[in-house]
């Protein structure tokens, strides 16, 4: 009751000032508000600064770190009901059509148009991009969710196989326990063993049942056996999992593979970007693999900028320099080396030798093809923040209590998404 109710007073209170708000920052300052700031992120974030500023704007550096963008939600939401919106902000999945329903986002039609964004952007993701027909946000890329990291070192150390199943999987974690190794790094934040899930969901539902559970919430899909079982595999890794873990954030948590502390890492493909900012190399220290059950699918999660109405003509200028350099093959190519992710637009050529991006973009052209694509669910791809921050305090709560069994899980599951969406 207290969570509709916020909802709607926020709603109720942004709507009000939509009118009256101006921009603190000097017409010549664009402000960018993002969550980049891993050493792979921060490399990444240094390319879209550097692009705005050799096209005569000042870079106002805007980052907020934590809780995978949640916390930068929350203070992008405070700015916005004080009246002092930033001018572009990474905004992602429903919460672009949140925030345009409320009027705030400015219609970026003109530029779409003159850029042939149409022509760039892969068609299942024009859609998240728009709002009643009209673009509001510019995609940067696409990240695939479903990657399991694998440490080589820990692996030849412990005489272990890299996992194809999960009977390898647990195989490979045991041997690597009784190796002194962490089995599996994990960060104790709900969205880090939300991701665990997530993947592990993919995995025994498959990609049509997954988004029957978790795009379109079917409560038949949602109290089914496999979702059960997905929570007794999520118990089972359990044990797997450092003791130290709850709260670290998922840079440090890749930092143990790269470290030589751990063996695994379940974790999008901006982990690859911190392997590369700390000058390891795919095929020698580490490697990627889809993780057990999803090699033939594709759990996507997609940056994204939205841009606040401008106060002015020099505002707007700015803003539209910004999100006509995004989708540049200089920009598209520059940034997601970085950040370890794939461009949005597949004429772009990808990096020498990464054969981990190889792999994603092989990946996405054959789910998308085979109606194997799935928007992730812990990464706010598939749902709205209201829905996922319940499945997230269920996901936690049974990771860290013992007591509750799997079907206990699975039918507060199904309760907690139900209640959110009333």
């Amino acid at each position: 009751m207290m969570a509709r109710l916020n909802k709607y007073l926020f709603h109720w209170i942004i709507s009000g000032m939509l009118a009256t708000y101006s921009l603190a920052v000097s017409a010549s300052d664009v402000e960018v508000l993002h969550w980049w700031t891993s050493a792979g992120e921060a490399k990444a974030a240094s390319v879209l600064r550097e692009g705005i500023e050799q096209r005569g704007h000042q870079w106002q550096d805007f980052a907020v770190g934590g809780r995978a963008g949640i916390s930068a939600m929350n203070t992008l939401r405070i700015r916005a009901i004080s009246g002092n919106p930033p001018l572009a902000a990474q905004i992602k999945g429903p919460e672009i059509t949140e925030w345009a329903r409320l009027g705030f986002l400015r219609n970026l039609n003109e530029i779409a148009e003159a850029e042939h964004w149409e022509d760039k952007i892969p068609a299942p993701l024009r859609d998240v991009m728009q709002y009643q027909g009209n673009y509001v946000a510019a995609p940067i890329n696409i990240h695939r969710v479903n990657w399991l990291w694998v440490n080589l070192r820990a692996f030849e150390a412990a005489n272990a196989d890299i996992p194809t199943d999960f009977d390898s999987f647990f195989a490979a974690a045991d041997k690597l326990q009784q190796a002194g190794y962490i089995p599996l790094a994990l960060g104790g934040e709900p969205w880090q063993v939300a991701t665990l899930f997530d993947s592990l969901a993919l995995s025994v539902l498959g990609p049509q049942d997954y988004q029957r559970a978790f795009l379109d919430f079917d409560r038949k899909a949602l109290l089914s056996d496999d979702v059960v079982k997905a929570f007794t595999l999520l118990a089972k890794m359990r044990q797997y999992v450092d003791d130290s873990g709850q709260g670290r954030n998922w840079s440090d948590t890749t930092r143990l593979l790269i470290d030589n502390q751990a063996g695994m890492q379940v974790m999008g493909d901006w982990a690859k970007g911190e392997f590369f900012a700390a000058n390891q190399q795919e095929g020698n220290a580490f490697t990627c693999v889809a993780f057990p059950g999803t090699k033939k699918a594709f759990s996507y999660n997609v940056d994204s900028f939205v841009f606040f109405k401008p106060n002015n003509q020099s505002e707007r200028q700015s803003q539209t320099d910004m999100a006509s350099y995004l989708l540049t093959p200089q920009f598209q190519r520059d940034f997601n080396r970085y950040k370890g992710s794939l461009p949005i637009r597949f004429d772009v050529p990808l990096p020498q030798g990464d054969r981990c991006a190889q792999q994603s973009r092989d990946a996405f052209i054959y789910a998308q093809e085979n109606g194997t694509l799935s928007p992730s669910m812990s990464h706010g791809l598939s749902t709205t923040r209201y829905v996922q921050s319940a499945v997230f305090d269920v996901i936690n709560e049974f990771f860290y209590n013992p007591e509750q069994t799997p079907r206990e899980a699975t039918e507060a599951l199904y309760r907690a998404i139900l209640s959110a969406q009333a």
